[in-house]
């Protein structure tokens, strides 16, 4: 469950770019200017091509970057930087480099979903394993790096080394030796660079305009998990909130989370959302626009109303007409954040948004499927946050790594659920002798100085779900909102961000997430053309409609236009407003509107709503 669905979800839209030579190249192309399979033959800096294979339409080169046995892990396993590169044999100029997902460990060497179909238009594509393999067979080079009573597909992170490559070490010599074999193939350099991924993913592509920013021309960010080891805290904080309404255990001996907060609770969570804060963007369709509108002011006296037995709309706990006050409690805290006993935050609020639901006929990894359950399992707890995210926090998070078995009374569940917020969460910045980095370190993507990506003249491109169920789209604006002051208020030259309300992460969701392949020509023109992205049409891609036509608006359900309906992203901070006329599911009948918000209103564009100021972290 390591890549997840995270990067390939909401990638599969890039396809939707039609290709185009890029200047300084026959219009049709160049063929490559060597053979495949001599590939193997060149002699490359501490890299080993394993395999050339000449496939329909493209070469497939898989290799190796600083092979080595490690001293550092007890269990003395073998590590190298795993990649893969597909060479069109009509190549125009372009290269393409797809971030990871989760934590990474896996390579896929033949490209999926928008990379395959770029590679069909001329693109050379590349991607790599994030320096770790969690079994030998899946791995470039037969050898694994997961070890089940010692962190399991997380033990890499024993290894200080496996850390930087895992980090961003991966990123940048994956593209290099890229380059230089495109360079050899085709006796042509590369004209224009890109990486694009989603997640950690996202996050590589942020981590390469602020540590590489002379590697690539063009970056696209979805749903990045920027500062992976903070939001790891609040997948804690989640569980441990959820964990108390918990009325039994699992087979671990931990609280059993599905049963805390069932779809139909959700579902509530969302309809009381949206009676607070739907009309707030001028339309009632339930769509947030408006979501910095939407307070704790505005939401906590909806979710008191939709309280069992005090509210107004039901008595009857799980039944579908209210939540419980425990569960409104949890609620509150979850979406402040975690914060230590002295209530200073670790990381970051989270907007409030419809999107808390991911309705069946809306599929994706919403909140729920990161904090409650993925798919249901008896006495076993499925969320993400408990898998995937219980093997990070102990092992790349913490410094030293705490080493814990995945299962079992003391394993990884366990780690999370008695997690210590004031002397167990500064171990993410803390730095040994044996780990010089800390996990902040190699890491986070935090950093708001973009100047020498601006002054080569590289553009970027963040997209978010207001709504991530594990990385907070607040965190994200304010990152960008920082970013901008130190850009001296003019970083819309270089980089834009787009917020979509309702999207699960990285795709899905009732909503519009249909947009990935206008996103990368939007780059591409910013690139090629020095034309900035105005806005993104995105589209609803829902095979089915929640909502049944002919019938009466239920503002529980997110999306009532048909697939196909379509609204702007609009560049932050800008908001899609109707016009007030025409159909509301096609974009042209919206404006993006700057929602003038000014200091001390009842919004969290300045203060984030929960009075612990503006922060860039």
């Amino acid at each position: 469950m390591k890549r997840l669905l995270l990067a390939s979800t909401i990638v599969a839209g890039w396809a939707a770019l039609g290709a185009h030579a890029s200047e300084g190249l026959p219009p049709g192309g160049v063929a490559p200017r060597s053979s495949c399979t001599g590939l193997t033959g060149i002699k490359l800096a501490n890299t080993q091509i394993l395999s050339a294979v000449q496939k329909s339409g493209y070469c497939n080169v898989v290799g190796v970057i600083g092979k080595r046995t490690s001293t550092q892990d007890p269990d003395h396993f073998t590590y190298a930087i795993g990649f893969a590169l597909n060479l069109p044999n009509t190549w125009h100029g372009r290269f393409e480099m797809m971030g990871g997902g989760g934590t990474d460990g896996s390579l896929q060497s033949d490209p999926q979903g928008s990379a395959g179909v770029e590679l069909t238009q001329g693109w050379a594509v590349a991607a790599d394993d994030g320096g770790h393999e969690d079994s030998a067979s899946n791995a470039v080079g037969g050898y694994q790096d997961d070890d089940a009573n010692a962190g399991g597909s997380a033990h890499f992170a024993i290894d200080a080394q496996a850390r930087r490559d895992y980090g961003y070490n991966g990123i940048e010599k994956t593209a290099v030796i890229s380059k230089e074999i495109i360079s050899y193939y085709y006796s042509l350099d590369t004209e224009y660079s890109y990486i694009m991924g989603c997640s950690n993913g996202g996050r590589d592509a942020m981590v390469a305009s602020q540590k590489f920013p002379f590697l690539f021309d063009g970056v696209i960010s979805q749903n990045p998990g920027f500062n992976l080891p903070q939001a790891g805290l609040a997948e804690a904080w989640n569980e441990q909130q959820l964990g108390k309404l918990a009325t039994s255990t699992d087979i671990n001996g931990q609280p059993f989370v599905p049963s805390t907060f069932p779809a139909q609770d959700m579902e509530v969570a969302s309809a009381a959302i949206l009676s607070a804060c739907d009309a707030l963007d001028g339309l009632v369709d339930g769509i947030i626009d408006n979501y910095h509108a939407c307070t704790a002011k505005k939401v906590y006296p909806a979710l008191a109303s939709y309280t069992c037995g005090t509210g107004t709309h039901g008595s009857t706990p799980h039944s579908g007409t209210c939540l419980t006050g425990a569960q409104v409690d949890a609620l509150k805290k979850i979406y402040t954040g975690p914060v230590n006993s002295r209530g200073q935050r670790l990381y970051s609020n989270w907007f409030w948004d419809a999107g808390i639901w991911t309705p069946p006929t809306a599929p994706g990894a919403g909140w729920g499927f990161w904090n409650v359950v993925t798919a249901p399992v008896p006495n076993v707890n499925t969320a993400i946050n408990l898998t995937l995210g219980a093997g990070a926090l102990p092992m790349v998070f913490q410094t030293p790594p705490v080493v814990t078995p995945v299962n079992g009374p003391t394993g990884q569940e366990a780690f999370v659920f008695h997690f210590n917020f004031d002397t167990d969460a500064p171990k993410i910045f803390t730095r040994t002798q044996a780990y010089p980095e800390s996990s902040m370190d190699f890491m986070a993507a935090v950093s708001t100085d973009l100047r020498p990506f601006r002054q080569r003249g590289g553009k970027l491109i963040v997209s978010s779900s207001v709504n991530d169920g594990i990385f907070s789209g607040a965190a994200i604006a304010r990152w960008y909102r920082k970013m901008n002051q130190q850009m001296g208020g003019h970083a819309g030259d270089f980089a834009r961000l787009f917020m979509v309300p309702n999207m699960a992460h990285c795709g899905g969701g009732a909503a519009t997430t249909n947009f990935a392949g206008n996103e990368l020509n939007a780059i591409t023109n910013w690139v090629e053309k020095g034309s900035a992205p105005e806005r993104i049409v995105a589209a609803n891609t829902n095979t089915a409609s929640p909502y049944p036509p002919g019938a009466p608006f239920d503002p529980r359900v997110a999306m009532y236009f048909p697939t196909g309906g379509t609204r702007p992203l609009c560049p932050y901070p800008q908001i899609p407003t109707y016009k007030g006329s025409g159909m509301t599911n096609n974009a042209g009948n919206f404006a993006c509107v700057d929602p003038q918000f000014k200091p001390g209103g009842d919004h969290d564009f300045y203060d984030d709503d929960d009075g612990r100021g503006d922060s860039a972290h």
